[in-house]
């Protein structure tokens, strides 16, 4: 139970970006709580891949290697190669340098959250979020309980309650709604396939804007299909079933199908509202090109944190924190995150306008062109402006 009702921070949602701000937060001396409508460990649909600079940022803020999760039994799957088709054609297939790695998603969040409460932070567990009070910073949950914090952290999700306080001017609805994606996920028995998978794959044309794939984990694989939802309308499981078929998978039905609603370039420029700091789902923070949430719940869980002690450290005014920890959680967005954002769906936008104009030879030329470079780019290495090299993240 919580020992009090006031704090420093308080963080609606315990997921990667609620547990990542509640370490660094707490870590520091403050006072957290996070509160989360589950309770944990939890099931959370996710195809779990973790990339190169997600790994950098866990050895960067929780100290811990691929090696280290490795032995915890965090990491569940790993691999070094990945392949491309256009429907049932092979467009690519590499060996990679850079690995990619598998995590079940209830076990990585827990192992989080554990971090997170190791340094300080406090929990609610199954009562979420419901009201919020910006004159009084009061936080009330379902259960009738009622907090206040000198900073709020939405990382409540895709379907934060958060982001409904904030005014239009912060959230287009409409732009919000365009770039708003559903994905359907299985799992399937290794058994059922008849070619043993231990590597990504990526399957195109099977959805308009948008991707089929199959990860894989030790002892599974985890099936999906996810488009934005403004060009599939109801065609989207129609388009799984297809995918499925062409898996030699068979009928949908044996299997349970799970969807969730995910980002898909509705990315918001003004994540910050009075005291409240949108973080990850939330703020629509994913890659607009693959949808991959992970890693961008957790670094912009990691500036908002460091936007929030910028503003304890110097002490600042109570009536000029929230604005000021607002404009400095912004800048650090617009130095380390929005020009990915932008380009991934500049990148996004120019291959589905015109997919229709590419065969599969056309894409294995591109692919072959390209070489290493698309991998390089979705394990951070490079930026999609044009795939230049990155500079090593910096925490600020």
């Amino acid at each position: 139970m919580p020992e009090s009702t006031e704090y420093d921070v308080i963080i609606a949602g315990a997921g990667p970006a609620g547990s990542t701000a509640g370490y660094i937060l707490a870590g520091a001396g403050l006072r957290v709580l996070i509160i989360d409508k589950s309770t944990f460990p939890r099931e959370k649909l996710c195809a779990g891949c973790i990339t190169a600079k997600t790994v950098k940022l866990l050895q960067r803020v929780f100290g811990e290697s691929a090696g280290d999760l490795r032995k915890e039994n965090i990491i569940d799957f790993e691999a070094r190669r990945y392949e491309i088709f256009y429907k049932d054609k092979l467009v690519t297939g590499r060996d990679t340098d850079l690995p990619f790695y598998f995590v079940k998603r209830y076990v990585y969040d827990d192992f989080l959250l554990k971090k997170a409460r190791r340094a300080g932070a406090e929990m609610i567990g199954g009562d979420g979020v419901e009201y919020f009070d910006a004159g009084r910073n009061l936080i009330r949950t379902s259960g009738g309980r009622t907090f206040t914090a000198r900073f709020i952290i939405g990382a409540d999700g895709i379907n934060s309650v958060m982001r409904r306080f904030f005014p239009e001017n912060r959230v287009n609805r409409k732009h919000w709604q365009e770039n708003l994606a559903t994905g359907l996920e299985i799992f399937i028995e290794r058994s059922a396939l008849k070619r043993e998978i231990n590597h990504p794959v990526l399957c195109f044309d099977y959805v308009s804007y948008g991707y089929s794939w199959l990860f894989p984990n030790s002892d599974k694989l985890i099936a999906g299909t996810g488009g934005l939802n403004v060009k599939n309308r109801r065609q989207l499981l129609y388009a799984f079933r297809k995918f499925l078929s062409a898996l030699d998978i068979g009928e949908v039905r044996p299997y349970r199908v799970k969807g969730h609603p995910f980002p898909y370039g509705n990315f918001l420029r003004e994540p910050a509202y009075g005291n409240i700091l949108l973080a990850g789902d939330a703020a629509g923070f994913a890659d607009p090109l693959l949808g991959e949430g992970i890693f961008y719940a957790q670094r912009s869980a990691e500036l908002a944190s460091t936007a929030i002690l910028h503003t304890m450290k110097k002490g600042t005014k109570a009536e000029d924190a929230a604005g000021e920890t607002a404009g400095e959680y912004i800048r650090l967005l617009q130095r380390h995150l929005y020009t990915e954002f932008v380009y991934a769906r500049k990148t996004r936008d120019f291959i589905f306008n015109y997919f229709n104009k590419f065969n599969c030879l056309a894409l294995k030329m591109l692919m072959t062109v390209l070489g290493s470079r698309p991998v390089e780019t979705i394990h951070g290495m490079r930026s999609y402006r044009w795939m230049q090299k990155q500079e090593p993240e910096e925490p600020y």
